[in-house]
């Protein structure tokens, strides 16, 4: 199936490992160019190496661009000159994929108000920031694609994931509102919602778990398992199978919506 997606330009943050990697290799892997940005500079460059020879090795050698920029999210000035930068040099940003690393597990009694903001800054804040600087570009050129990293605590409350289960359904209702106003525009607007995946992220979780339970990271693996009907987690590279299709000529007409990777753990009816 022809994605569409050859010669698109697309932002991807938080890209030097887990949800936003994946997605970044395969969208140069379907011809575009792509500009990724994370903390960690050391892991952000072997990120685009392997982001470059994904592209090259699809297109003979001919693969889109690659631009990488070391910073935080929740570092406006930064994020602010980046895009920018690539408004300047590409002429606009047709994919924006928002992506955050998730803030810490914790319960009610053990977070402070400073993890509380912090969490604010990095979840929602930084969401609000990206697609305030790409959307209108996006809108005067009347096509888009934003997909926003959410999780399936947009649905459900993850046990130890407080924080995360109250700033990760803002950034699902902003999804909700920014459809209604992309729309119009040719701007589609969607989030992702994963649930366990074989992340760095996921690890945290596991290691929060044996603390407040002294079991082993094989008992969490199997309780979880054992609540997932497919009896496995994911790997990111199918969450970025999904949005690439978001992304794609295909999914013209899905906006405003927030689709599940969760291999069925979920169990709500909607």
């Amino acid at each position: 199936m022809d994605l569409g997606l050859k010669g698109r330009t697309a932002l991807v943050t938080a890209a030097s490992r887990g949800f936003g990697r994946a997605v970044a290799l395969q969208l140069a892997a379907e011809g575009a160019s792509v500009a990724i940005c994370a903390r960690g500079e050391s892991e952000l460059s072997e990120a685009a190496e392997d982001v470059r020879a994904a592209g090259q090795e699809a297109y003979g050698g001919a693969g889109g661009e690659v631009v990488t920029r070391a910073m935080d999210v929740t570092d406006g000035e930064a994020v602010a000159g980046f895009v920018a930068d690539l408004e300047k040099d590409w002429g606009g940003i047709d994919l924006l994929l928002v992506n955050a690393g998730g803030p810490p597990a914790g319960t009610f009694a053990e977070l402070d108000l400073d993890q509380w903001e912090a969490a604010y800054r990095l979840t929602l804040e930084s969401a609000v920031r990206l697609c305030r600087l790409v959307m209108p570009g996006m809108m005067a050129r009347r096509w888009g694609r934003i997909v926003q990293i959410t999780s399936v605590s947009v649905l459900q409350p993850v046990e130890n994931l407080l924080l995360s289960s109250v700033m990760r359904p803002a950034v699902h209702a902003l999804t909700r509102n920014l459809a209604l106003e992309g729309g119009p525009c040719g701007v589609t607007v969607n989030s992702v919602a994963p649930g366990f995946h074989t992340t760095s992220a996921v690890e945290r979780l596991i290691t929060k778990k044996i603390e407040l339970t002294g079991c082993t990271r094989q008992d969490v693996l199997d309780d979880w398992t054992a609540e997932i009907p497919l009896g496995r987690l994911g790997e990111p590279e199918e969450l970025a199978a999904l949005v690439l299709f978001l992304m794609s000529a295909r999914a013209g007409y899905i906006t405003g919506q927030c689709l599940v990777s969760d291999g069925g753990w979920v169990k709500g009816t909607f």
